[in-house]
């Protein structure tokens, strides 16, 4: 005649039951969170790599851009130096030619 109490047991099994539900809620909840959270990841990263792209493009104009000047600078100090070698050139022979018309002359004294 001794019957286990059973509403005692009932409640039990509902506040696991409901324990279960709970859990498996928030996990659902969690992986609906998470799956947001990678489309904006992947909608932010989207952008970024068109950033990126627009940025090398920027790096590549302005490297060319640099390129022309130092080509354009190493010409024109070429330039400046053979004109001045030349200049240089011209001025020696000037004073050899200017010591030879005088090294005669100095000596006939």
């Amino acid at each position: 005649m001794n019957e286990p109490p059973q509403p005692q047991a009932k409640t039990q099994q509902k506040e696991w039951v409901f324990a279960t539900w709970k859990k498996i809620s928030e996990f659902v909840a969690d992986v609906v969170h998470l799956k947001r959270s990678v489309a904006t990841l992947t909608e932010q990263n989207k952008r970024l790599d068109e950033e990126i792209a627009r940025l090398q493009r920027q790096v590549d104009e302005q490297g060319g851009q640099i390129k022309v000047l130092v080509e354009f600078v190493q010409t024109s100090l070429r330039n400046e130096i053979e004109t001045r070698a030349e200049r240089a050139a011209i001025s020696l022979i000037d004073r050899l030619i200017a010591l030879r018309d005088q090294g005669p002359q100095e000596d006939e004294r």
